[in-house]
C-alpha cells in the first residue's frame, strides 16, 4: 500500500513538470544522490534518463527492487546522522516529498552543501502541507472548518509538536538553500488540485491522481502521527473516512513546490592558472 501511494504521488510531480523529473539546468551529471529514495521510482526513472549518471538512492526502509538500470544502486542510510559522502561529489542532490521528515532542515541542507559539487545543484520537490479554498483562502488554520482543514490543523499541530514541522518548509525552501549558501537559487509553483473540480483538462487530470492519493494516504498518514497525540485507532479511522468523503466533494488545492540551487564555483588563488 505504501509503495503504491509513493508511485502514486511520483506521476503527480510528473504531471505537474510537464513529464519531467527535475528543474535544475543538468548537464550529463556524474554523480547524483536521491534523498528518501522511497520505492525507488525517480531513482530508476532519473538512471534510465541519464546512462551517462551514477545514481544513489538512500532510504531508511529498503522496500526497492531489485532489478535496476546497471548506473544505479540503492542503500539503507539515516540522512539525519553524518552524511559520509566525500565532500564537493554529487554533481546533483535530490530530495523529494520529506517535509515533515527532518528535525532540522538547515543541518541537512548544510551536509548537502558539503557533498555537492562545486557547479552542482540541489534540488527540493514537496507539496507545500498548506491547503486553500479556490478563492485562495488557506484552511488548516483551526478545528472548526471542513473536515479535510481540520486534518491539515491537526496533522501541522502533531508534526511541529514531535519536531519534524510539514507547512512552511517548502514555502521556504528557496530562503533555506540561499542561507546554506546556494545560489541561482530557482523556485517554480504550481497548482495541485485535491480532486477533479477544475475546468482546465491538465489539472483535472492531475486532480484525479490526487483523489486516489488521497484516499490512499489519508489514514496511514494520521496513524503515524495522531497516535502520538492520545488518538485511537478508531478515533483516527472514523476521523480519516470524513476526510476522504469531504476531499471527493469539496474544491480544495495545495501547491506543489519546486526549488533548485546551484553550489558556486570555487574561487581561483591570485597567482593560479
Amino acid at each position: 500500500m505504501e509503495q503504491d501511494r509513493l508511485d502514486i504521488y511520483h506521476h503527480i510531480f510528473l504531471s505537474l513538470l510537464g513529464g519531467k523529473l527535475y528543474t535544475a539546468p543538468l548537464d550529463k551529471p556524474q554523480n547524483v544522490l536521491d534523498v528518501g529514495t522511497g520505492t525507488g521510482i525517480w531513482a530508476i526513472d532519473f538512471a534510465d534518463l541519464h546512462p551517462e549518471s551514477q545514481v544513489l538512492g538512500n532510504d531508511l526502509s529498503p522496500i526497492q527492487p531489485k532489478w535496476v538500470p546497471p548506473n544505479l544502486k540503492f542503500e539503507v542510510d539515516d540522512m539525519e546522522e553524518d552524511w559520509t559522502y566525500h565532500d564537493d561529489f554529487f554533481d546533483y542532490i535530490h530530495i523529494r516529498s520529506l517535509s515533515g521528515s527532518f528535525r532540522s532542515w538547515d543541518a541537512i541542507l548544510a551536509q548537502a552543501y558539503r557533498k555537492t559539487k562545486p557547479g552542482g545543484y540541489i534540488e527540493f520537490q514537496d507539496y507545500g502541507c498548506e491547503l486553500f479554498l479556490p478563492d485562495g483562502t488557506r484552511l488548516g488554520q483551526s478545528p472548526d472548518e471542513p473536515p479535510v482543514g481540520q486534518y491539515m490543523y491537526y496533522i501541522g499541530m502533531a508534526a511541529e509538536k514531535q519536531g519534524r514541522p510539514m507547512a512552511g518548509i517548502a514555502r521556504g525552501m528557496r530562503e533555506r538553500l540561499e542561507k546554506a549558501g546556494f545560489v541561482d537559487v530557482k523556485e517554480h509553483v504550481a497548482i495541485w488540485p485535491l480532486g477533479p473540480w477544475p475546468k482546465d483538462k491538465r489539472l483535472k487530470e492531475i486532480g484525479k491522481w490526487a483523489k486516489v492519493g488521497v484516499k490512499d494516504s489519508t489514514l496511514p498518514f494520521a496513524l503515524r502521527l495522531l497516535t502520538k497525540e492520545g488518538w485511537t485507532y478508531d478515533e483516527i479511522k472514523a476521523f480519516s473516512a470524513k476526510v476522504i468523503a469531504d476531499s471527493g466533494v469539496g474544491k480544495y488545492y495545495c501547491h506543489g513546490w519546486f526549488v533548485h540551487g546551484r553550489k558556486p564555483e570555487k574561487k581561483r588563488k591570485p597567482g593560479k592558472d
